[in-house]
């Protein structure tokens, strides 16, 4: 969708993207990384034409709305449909900008949770006799039957060897340059190490899904700790508190107190149980989830 998107507003606006291309250089690997396959021109003319469609959008809309239900006159309404179209501009523009470093994140995460066990696979593979090329040509049938993989390297790699004839060292040191994962960037560059020095390459991928399976299990007994104290926090504020608080609130209301802020105590009792309390419970289970390492 966005590579179709780029390649039409690149057609529009391509000239005008051209010219920001040096002060936004810094996409161009950042592009790579998120696994989206257009140059960096054709890239700015997407961020482009969608901060403009949105400032088109914004600014008619809103001036629309100021004109005919606000009842202001035109030149007002203009004003502001202007601003909300810039502001509406500059998000869109801003959104653009850091959708390549969210998709990387993503990938990133993608191929971290499957590297121990793509690597256990790719071990068994080498221990069976298969070469470098076959090994990452079975990956990628994987990764198109969106099992084991990571997240689409080894179908560039191979692509790299197969269609455009550059040897494996090479691709591996390009596919490190480009992997959003530190960890897979590291393997990448043991691997030509390894193949170079003649090295037992179902070893060192045997040794290294057995090194990332032990961080996994530090990380997932680290988290348990942390879940042993939030769960000690939730029991405390979310359970203990507030019904020592309901039951304050009872004793006032019976007792006729008075008011806070207009605000009686059965008042504070619903505003608390069916507000206050759901409210929070639901951000403490965002919070849960957002911390929650992937499995």
């Amino acid at each position: 969708m966005i590579e179709r998107i780029s390649h039409f507003s690149y057609g529009l606006i391509g000239r005008t993207a051209e010219e920001l291309v040096p002060h936004l250089r810094d996409l161009e690997l950042k592009l790579k990384r998120a696994g989206i396959r257009v140059s960096l021109q054709a890239y700015i003319s997407f961020m482009l034409f969608m901060s403009l469609l949105a400032f088109i959008l914004s600014l008619v809309s809103v001036f629309m709305a100021a004109f005919l239900f606000f009842r202001l006159t035109i030149i007002s309404s203009l004003l502001v449909g202007v601003t909300v179209g810039l502001l509406a501009f500059a998000l869109a523009f801003a959104m653009t900008y850091s959708l390549p470093s969210t998709m990387a994140g993503r990938r990133r995460k993608e191929i971290e949770v499957n590297l121990p066990f793509t690597l256990s696979y790719m071990s068994i593979l080498a221990s069976a006799g298969l070469p470098p090329n076959r090994i990452f040509r079975a990956l990628a049938v994987l990764e198109e039957r969106g099992q084991l993989g990571l997240a689409g390297e080894a179908k560039n790699i191979l692509r790299d060897v197969e269609v455009f004839g550059v040897d494996l060292a090479t691709a591996l040191k390009e596919a490190a340059r480009r992997s959003p994962s530190p960890s897979l960037s590291g393997i990448f560059e043991g691997m030509i190490s390894t193949i170079h020095a003649g090295g037992d390459l179902s070893k060192y991928f045997e040794e290294e899904a057995r090194e990332l399976m032990g961080i996994r299990r530090i990380t997932l007994r680290e988290f348990v700790d942390v879940l042993l104290m939030l769960a000690e926090v939730y029991m405390a504020i979310f359970v203990a508190f507030p019904l020592i608080l309901i039951v304050l609130l009872v004793i006032l209301s019976f007792l006729g107190g008075g008011t806070v802020a207009g605000i009686t105590p059965e008042n504070m009792i619903q505003l608390m149980v069916y507000g206050m309390i759901p409210v929070f419970g639901v951000i403490f289970l965002v919070m849960i989830s957002l911390m929650t390492p992937k499995a």
